[in-house]
């Protein structure tokens, strides 16, 4: 292994008896976080309705207003997070979310929305990299693909709440109400943080001069950048349209499409992540790093033909079997892809590479993806009609190939 491999840098031990505490009360936090992100695509068209917009402002609501401050503030997070802050970061991103979140219901124009979706972003801004950071502390490097699958898998519930949950609840309640209830669940779960999560020690910098620039110099880190920034303009736009395809393209309802398409991504997500985790640690301890990488490779690789099945497709139940095949093989990444991050840099560097990982990630995939996907639609529409929305996944579902290049790219490094 060479020396930007996971074995070149130590660990802080986990403190005995925390470790799966800590992974767990973080997947519950995620899984607030997807909720409270992703409860917005099932109330898209009745917040269109409602305020009276068109697809590409639905988008810029969902995502670039989202992501604003997000993309500012995560980087500064992320260097507090690495100075012994992590667990308290998290707590404060919890809780301004959550907020943010139920005052969305109260809002009445879109620049008032506008203003608590980038309120929304900031708190997640905060505890993204704080909370790899502890999850990574709070593990040891053998078993740190299943820790971080254990997280995320909890956290993927949030798909299945926020998407299924929040269409019944955006069809029997209302938007607004919706908002204010999904929102409001996150400030215990703040105050367990705050009050039951020690801060890890963090080890003294080897090098106190260390610049961003060195931490871009390492490559497997760029591979894994530039695969985040790719997967995930899709991954956002397919989602955060996907219960307004299943409404426009299959008469369902807002309940009905957010309840199988939730449903579906999902528990998909779930199994996956709890599946692939563990898979990719018992291949590391045969082949080595790299061929954990190979796996997450081959596993996003085989997910992708499925997509373009999926929204080609005019037979629903053909559509959703199409959607849980690829959300559950591509959901094998998760794991490894979130652990190989914090294991290639130093312990130092943890919450640093997260941020600027998410920040790339995230923030461009949020706040270029659903608008990008709804621009497409709108101008499909006068060629398509109702179908635009269909073309505009389309090309989510071919774009979704580019990805896979840069994770080919990083098993590479890691041969012999």
């Amino acid at each position: 292994m060479n020396a930007t491999g996971p074995e070149a840098h130590s660990d802080v031990p986990p403190a005995r008896g925390w470790s799966l505490t800590v992974t767990l009360l973080l997947g519950v936090a995620g899984m607030l976080d997807f909720i409270d992100r992703f409860v917005f695509s099932t109330a898209n068209d009745a917040i269109k309705h409602d305020l009276h917009l068109s697809d590409a402002t639905v988008g810029l609501l969902g995502g670039t207003a989202f992501a604003l401050l997000y993309g500012v503030m995560i980087l500064p997070f992320a260097l507090i997070s690495d100075r012994g802050f992590a667990a308290r970061m998290a707590s404060i991103g919890i809780a301004l979310w959550s907020v943010a979140t139920a005052l969305m219901g109260r809002t009445h124009g879109s620049a008032a929305m506008a203003t608590t979706r980038v309120c929304v972003g900031l708190g997640q801004a905060a505890f993204s990299p704080s909370s790899a950071a502890l999850n990574a502390a709070y593990s040891t490097p053998a078993k740190r693909s299943t820790s971080f699958a254990i997280s995320y898998g909890v956290s993927y519930l949030g798909y299945i709440i926020g998407l299924a949950g929040g269409g019944y609840l955006v069809e029997h309640i209302g938007w607004r109400a919706t908002f204010a209830a999904v929102g409001l669940a996150g400030v215990p779960v703040a105050i367990l943080m705050l009050l039951f999560v020690r801060e890890p020690r963090i080890p003294r910098a080897a090098q106190d001069g260390e610049s961003w620039l060195t931490l871009l110099a390492n490559r497997p880190l760029r591979d894994l950048l530039l695969y985040g920034v790719t997967s995930q303009v899709v991954s956002y736009g397919v989602t955060l349209w996907g219960v307004s395809f299943y409404m426009r393209s299959f008469g369902l309802t807002a309940g009905q499409a957010g309840t199988w398409f939730g449903l579906g991504i999902g528990i998909a997500s779930v199994v996956g992540t709890f599946i692939g985790g563990p898979i990719a640690d018992r291949v590391a301890r045969r082949t080595g790093f790299g061929g954990a990488m190979r796996f997450v490779f081959w596993a996003y690789l085989v997910s992708q033909p499925f997509q373009i099945v999926q929204v080609l497709t005019h037979s629903l139940d053909l559509s959703l079997t199409m959607l849980v095949l690829s959300a559950t093989i591509s959901a094998f990444c998760t794991g490894p892809i979130y652990g190989a991050i914090p294991s290639i840099v130093p312990a130092h560097r943890r919450a640093a590479a997260v941020g600027l990982y998410a920040l790339l990630a995230n923030a461009i995939g949020i706040g270029l993806g659903p608008p990008l996907f709804g621009w497409i639609s709108d101008m499909l529409t006068p060629h398509f009609g109702i179908n635009a929305l269909r073309m505009s996944l389309l090309v989510a579902a071919i774009l979704s190939f580019w990805p896979a290049v840069h994770l080919f790219q990083l098993q590479r490094r890691f041969r012999g």
